[in-house]
């Protein structure tokens, strides 16, 4: 009874292990350069780099949303999304896991350009070196956090890797991307699993150039609200493993651009699959979720 005693007490004394987000750093000269603007959002620029300092992500948000410009959005696309961050933001404050999660926006608006990198890492509960990878670029505007929320609500068994880089995926380097994945490994002291690229909007771009470059680097590409640049069509190796989703509404979705650019592509990867939102525009991953998530769930590994 004394040793059944003893044997709870200690159990009772070790940490129990749960969902965490872990900030990874590494020495890097591939990082993003200084955002730049024009006006008025250059104005604008040394109040919000003040903001930075000292107030939390929703209402750093908040405050870019109302000077649309500062993310690359009109008025209208910025009066939307306010309603639908600030759910986000609302669901994150109750979150054990991401409450106190510091933002990666002050890096991604830094006056410099950065000597580190820098990533936010989702850990599920029990990873070990087979626990699937999801490695995440984020769209024009920074690494906001709830980008990283709402796809640990479906995906939570996943590592979910989100690289800051600057204000513009677009042009990420496949250097940092994988200075990036060698520093989750270090961090977590054991290798990871082969990632999914999922990139967003400009980190859609980004991702299609990082994908072909180094396709066997990853399980496959997902690209979304975005399609492959003209000078990328032709570099898809017959192999790869790629899919597309955007909006219905999108301008390049309706113009046909889009089915063109896929059907290029599927010329040389057979295997390349697509899908668009019925009546969602660049936005569809704030609202149209549940319709987003159901189409990645099909794509994505589990374990």
């Amino acid at each position: 009874m004394r040793w059944l005693l003893l044997f709870l007490l200690l159990c009772g004394a070790l940490p129990v292990r749960a969902d965490e987000v872990i900030r990874v750093t590494w020495k890097t000269t591939h990082a993003a350069a200084p955002p730049q603007f024009s006006r008025p959002a250059a104005d604008f620029l040394p109040m919000f780099r003040l903001a930075l300092t000292t107030l939390p992500e929703s209402a750093i948000v908040a405050l870019a949303l109302s000077q649309p410009a500062m993310l690359g959005l009109t008025p209208v696309q910025a009066a939307m999304m306010r309603p639908l961050v600030a759910e986000r933001y609302a669901l994150i404050a109750k979150s054990p896991a991401y409450c106190g999660v510091a933002s990666a926006l002050p890096y991604c608006f830094g006056e410099k350009r950065s000597q580190e990198g820098l990533a936010l890492v989702h850990v599920p509960t029990g990873a070990d070196a087979r626990t699937p990878v999801l490695l995440f670029l984020h769209g024009y505007g920074g690494s906001f956090l709830w980008y990283q929320h709402l796809l640990a609500e479906d995906f939570g068994n996943h590592i979910i890797v989100c690289p800051a880089y600057g204000i513009n995926t677009s042009t990420i380097s496949s250097e940092y991307v994988q200075e990036c994945m060698q520093a989750v490994g270090a961090r977590l002291g054991r290798p990871v699993v082969k990632p999914v690229l999922l990139g967003l909007s400009a980190g859609g771009t980004g991702a299609c150039d990082v994908y072909t470059k180094h396709p066997e680097r990853f399980d496959r590409l997902i690209c979304m609200a975005a399609y492959p640049p003209e000078d990328l069509l032709l570099k898809f190796p017959r192999e790869a493993n790629a899919a597309f989703i955007a909006g219905g509404s999108e301008y390049f979705v309706k113009s046909g651009d889009f089915a063109r650019r896929m059907a290029k592509v599927r010329q040389l990867a057979p295997a390349t699959q697509e899908f668009t939102v019925p009546q969602a525009d660049h936005f569809f991953l704030l609202t149209h979720t549940a319709q987003t998530m159901a189409r990645l769930r099909e794509w994505l590994p589990r374990r």
